[in-house]
């Protein structure tokens, strides 16, 4: 008898796999549901992209929630860990406190320097900069979401962060060698808890419409403020036409919390 490598066995029992004892049925028994076809049927419904995603921040204006959501081009879903005792004479450890990890958001930077202003007045907000006193924590707390967004248009998760707020604004490297770069800056976020859902496909696909209709209405704002930038310098410069410019791009980012809103 042959086993399905071809060496010879026995066709008794046992586990010898040198040839003696050797029983050939367990080995077509490991080897099922191991090919690319059993593969493609599991993930049928595809993978996570983790270049699919939209931040937003509470207390936002509408007038530039498109903005800043666009321009934040990384984020996080969270992690959690639990802090456990050291082991006991029973060889045992217990959990006693739950912990969540810090979040980075990345954000591209414009001209006007808007988004490093946004987060460095925030922190201000909370420590003044000439008393050095603090306000109280539920005058500066926000929240902020995270949300996954599937390939069918809907999301498919929503991580929100509570009682979140700025605790570092990473500094911005300057070089003369620089060049043909977009600026960009992260500040680390910080926050009590956070709670999120998870959306299965049918809900997802569902409200995919109600998504695509706010992406196109996000983008029609702010090409009409690009186009408004942008007009007057096209005469003079050849600037570049905003014609091809759609709701089709691929944008993913945040939203807004203006230092005056707190």
């Amino acid at each position: 008898m042959k086993d399905w490598l071809g060496r010879d066995v026995s066709g008794g029992k046992g586990n010898d796999f040198s040839g003696a004892n050797f029983d050939a049925q367990p080995t077509i028994d490991y080897m099922r549901g191991k090919g690319i076809e059993d593969f493609k049927a599991q993930m049928r419904k595809g993978f996570a992209r983790p270049n699919l995603f939209r931040v937003d921040i509470s207390t936002v204006s509408t007038d530039k929630a498109a903005k800043y959501r666009m321009s934040c081009f990384q984020a996080q879903i969270p992690g959690v860990s639990l802090s456990t005792t050291d082991k006991d004479i029973g060889f045992r450890s217990v959990a006693y406190q739950k912990l969540f990890s810090d979040m980075t958001l990345g954000f591209y930077v414009s001209s006007g320097l808007e988004e490093v202003q946004f987060w460095q007045s925030w922190i201000d907000s909370i420590v003044s900069s000439k008393t050095n006193h603090f306000k109280l924590p539920k005058d500066y707390y926000g929240s902020i979401n995270v949300t996954q967004i599937s390939r069918t248009g809907g999301p498919s998760g929503e991580w929100t962060f509570h009682d979140a707020y700025p605790k570092a604004v990473d500094p911005i490297a300057l070089d003369y060698g620089t060049n043909d770069a977009i600026m960009t800056m992260a500040t680390t976020i910080t926050y009590r808890y956070y709670t999120h859902r998870y959306l299965d496909e049918q809900t997802a696909t569902a409200i995919a419409a109600d998504v695509t209709t706010k992406s196109k209405s996000d983008f029609r704002n702010v090409t009409s403020e690009l186009r408004g930038m942008l007009e007057p310098s096209q005469g003079n410069a050849g600037g570049a036409s905003l014609t091809d410019l759609g709701p089709s791009s691929k944008y993913a980012g945040g939203g807004d919390m203006g230092p005056d809103e707190f």
